[in-house]
């Protein structure tokens, strides 16, 4: 394998229905993988009371979808089964370690992509590492709240990064 696409987990309800914010980012995998078919797929996510209480992890339900909308079995890699995204992003270095692939794409929400790439920065540096933009389609009061929480990580992010160099 020498391409890996990564989706960065959302949330889901207790019966195992995605989020909004879990199909944006599944919707703008499937478009980014109609372009490029020769990219495997790494989908992260596992249990946490935030985010997905169901009898699933939530790469699961995020393969399921991929599946049913026409991804091949055999494009998948094992699961990261974080229950946060520090948590996702350290086990998916030992993922990158594993296959030492030769470009890595990394899909998340627009209104976390900082907060994302300075995670992956911190934890988990890896070269020819590119990160893509999910639209956010959920309502602008809620994605205002999401901007303010995310904004507050990405200043702790920024402080950590200045003590490390």
């Amino acid at each position: 394998m020498n391409k890996l696409l990564i989706i960065c987990a959302a949330s889901n309800t207790s019966d195992g229905e995605l989020s909004h914010i879990a199909l944006d980012r599944l919707l703008t995998a499937l478009q980014f993988l109609k372009n490029n078919p020769s990219f495997h797929i790494l989908c992260t996510g596992g249990f946490g009371e935030a985010f997905n209480t169901s009898d699933y992890a939530h790469a699961q339900l995020m393969q399921n979808f991929l599946l049913e909308h026409g991804i091949a079995h055999e494009s998948f890699v094992e699961f990261v089964l974080g229950e946060n995204l520090l948590e996702d992003i350290q086990l998916t270095r030992r993922v990158l370690s594993r296959y030492s692939p030769e470009a890595v794409v990394v899909i998340t929400s627009d209104y976390q992509m900082e907060r994302v790439r300075l995670s992956f920065e911190l934890y988990c540096s890896y070269p020819n590492m590119i990160f893509i933009e999910a639209k956010s389609s959920i309502f602008e009061d809620e994605l205002e709240r999401l901007k303010r929480q995310e904004s507050q990580g990405v200043n702790r992010l920024r402080m950590m990064l200045r003590a490390s160099q």
